[in-house]
């Protein structure tokens, strides 16, 4: 009977702590979703799932700068710090943008709940003058989303002189999706971007002289090429674009 009493104790300090372990469980919201124009998710109903550390919601887009994006909507469990360092870049070409909350109450991860989450990606340019130039524009998922019979035919906006194709990855957390993109773009073809721990846009693509220019396939590989690359001849680039990552405490 005395080697009882240890066992008992112990299994009942096992239970306490699997008890304290599943009771500090949060209940979030599920969710994962791709669209191509404005979102609203206030009347939706969504899953709920057990999160062990807290809840996440996140917004991610890509835009050709011509009212056209693919965005990512994404909501579940957060395991990473509360906090992180951001660095954005407002004149990111393509435009791109994102926001991840992280929080730690039950259902938190309900903030982020349609489009007016994002800025305006595709701003007129003010003065409203044009560079000249005429590209075709798309952005998907699937290459076919972005033949040039699918294409918008734009007028560049300023100094966007050159006509720019290219694919890549889209990603937030173990979220990730392909990207196939035609727009304008600047002489100099290249981006600094926005960094970011925890999402990215994975671009590489090329840039090309002249109206229409850009109607190349935009499944073929990419490299890097020089910056002296001749005005006249297409100059490829790859871009590395870590979109703006915002993580906070639920408000």
């Amino acid at each position: 009977m005395a080697m009882g009493v240890p066992r008992a104790i112990l299994l009942c300090l096992c239970g306490s702590v699997l008890c304290l372990t599943v009771s500090q469980a949060l209940q979030c919201y599920s969710f994962q979703h791709i669209y191509f124009g404005p979102f609203d998710l206030s009347r939706m109903k969504f899953p709920n799932v057990s999160c062990p550390h807290g809840c996440a919601e996140s917004v991610l887009s890509l835009d050709t700068g011509y009212r056209a994006a693919v965005t990512t909507v994404q909501k579940g469990c957060w395991t990473g710090p509360p906090t992180g360092q951001m660095q954005s870049n407002r004149n990111a070409l393509p435009p791109d943008y994102s926001v991840l909350r992280g929080c730690n109450t039950d259902l938190c991860n309900a903030n982020l709940m349609s489009h007016d989450a994002l800025p305006n990606l595709s701003p007129a340019p003010n003065p409203q003058t044009l560079s000249g130039i005429e590209c075709y524009a798309c952005v998907g998922i699937h290459p076919e989303d972005c033949s040039p019979e699918k294409s918008r035919r734009v007028q560049c906006h300023q100094d966007q002189s050159v006509c720019f194709q290219g694919n890549g990855q889209m990603t937030v957390g173990n979220f990730s999706v392909p990207v196939y993109i035609r727009t304008c773009h600047r002489p100099s073809c290249t981006i600094m971007g926005t960094t970011s721990p925890w999402t990215h846009i994975d671009l590489q693509g090329s840039c090309c002289n002249g109206h229409l220019c850009n109607k190349d396939s935009v499944t073929q590989p990419f490299t890097t090429a020089s910056a002296t690359t001749a005005p006249q001849a297409p100059h490829v680039v790859a871009l590395l674009l870590m979109v703006p990552l915002l993580v906070g405490p639920s408000p």
